[in-house]
């Protein structure tokens, strides 16, 4: 059983071109180019639905800056340094 699937796309012109000399520069095929950056695409798309996500659960916490996060932070290292030391 094959672990790949061959698909078409239409890109514009200007793309397949920067593509074709991405190819000749880096000696990879198409493919594994096209791999690549879908990958990083859709790794950056789930990071961001999970940090919407977070931001509506940090948001209902009272959590709405970096230094809210940075306290917080704080606090949990605190308590789990006192659990650690309760043992």
């Amino acid at each position: 059983m094959r672990n790949t699937q061959a698909i078409s796309v239409t890109i514009p012109v200007e793309l397949a071109e920067k593509l074709s000399k991405m190819q000749d520069e880096r000696k990879k095929n198409y493919s594994s180019i096209v791999t690549e950056a879908l990958n990083q695409y859709i790794l950056k798309e789930e990071i961001a639905d999970i940090r919407k996500s977070m931001s509506a659960s940090a948001m209902k916490a009272g959590i709405f800056t970096e230094e809210d996060v940075i306290k917080v932070v704080h606090e949990v290292r605190k308590s789990v340094k006192k659990l650690k030391n309760h043992r």
